[in-house]
């Protein structure tokens, strides 16, 4: 009796379904590799996405190209430029520098006017009025005082002029000590302790010096300063006043 075709093709398929039976339940071979994997994709994009070892990467802040700032700072000049050194302005007919000074030094005075009195006179600095040259020297005290100096004779508070010819007279510093003080040792010289006198300036170029109020016998120093026509200097000058 022949099989019909159909149930030729029965046990065909149950013969291949036996065969795949046994090829599932045989182990692999000692020292074969296992086949790889074939897991689903979608957990491995997520792994490579972002892995446990490494923090998902930041993104990155937008580049911004700063604005350059025109507004200048207030405490700026708008235009800043070196400070030129200013140049003397010569005075007309007095020249410049040392040859104008040495030219004009006859205007430095040998002798100022003290009340009736003529007193004399010791130049410590002088320069050039437009600034363009000076010069100093350092003179000891007491020139120009002598033991028999002819003294100037006013009542207490009397004002008295001092005053320089052809010049004016700026400022000065006046202030007495009393006379049986002061000893000379070829200067005058004195250890007491100096009290200034009032001053003021007159309008004539003169300066008005108060005398002491208490009646006595007085040395008086001055160190005036003054201007001329081409020069301005300031120096020392020595005198007596009795107050009676």
């Amino acid at each position: 009796m022949h099989p019909s075709p159909s149930s030729g093709r029965i046990a065909l398929a149950a013969l291949a379904a036996i065969i795949l039976t046994a090829c599932s339940a045989s182990p692999a071979p000692s020292g074969s590799a296992a086949p790889p994997s074939l897991a689903p994709s979608a957990p491995l994009v997520a792994l490579a996405s972002h892995p446990a070892s490494v923090p998902p990467a930041a993104t990155p802040a937008p580049t911004v190209t700063p604005t350059p700032d025109t507004t200048r700072n207030p405490t700026e000049s708008p235009d800043p430029t070196p400070i030129a050194t200013p140049r003397p302005t010569p005075i007309p007919g007095c020249g410049t520098g040392r040859a104008g000074l040495f030219a004009h030094n006859g205007e430095v005075p040998e002798t100022l006017h003290f009340g009736f009195a003529t007193i004399e006179y010791t130049s410590i600095s002088v320069s050039m009025r437009d600034g363009s040259y000076d010069a100093s020297d350092s003179v000891p005290g007491g020139i120009g005082l002598t033991p028999d100096e002819s003294a100037v004779v006013v009542a207490p508070g009397a004002h008295i002029i001092l005053r320089a010819d052809g010049l004016t007279l700026t400022g000065t510093v006046a202030r007495v000590v009393p006379w049986s003080t002061v000893t000379f040792d070829d200067l005058a010289s004195s250890p007491a302790t100096p009290e200034d006198l009032p001053w003021r300036l007159r309008t004539d170029g003169s300066i008005s010096v108060s005398a002491p109020i208490v009646v006595g016998d007085y040395e008086v120093e001055f160190f005036p300063a003054w201007v001329g026509t081409c020069i301005a200097g300031s120096g020392a000058a020595y005198s007596r006043i009795k107050v009676r």
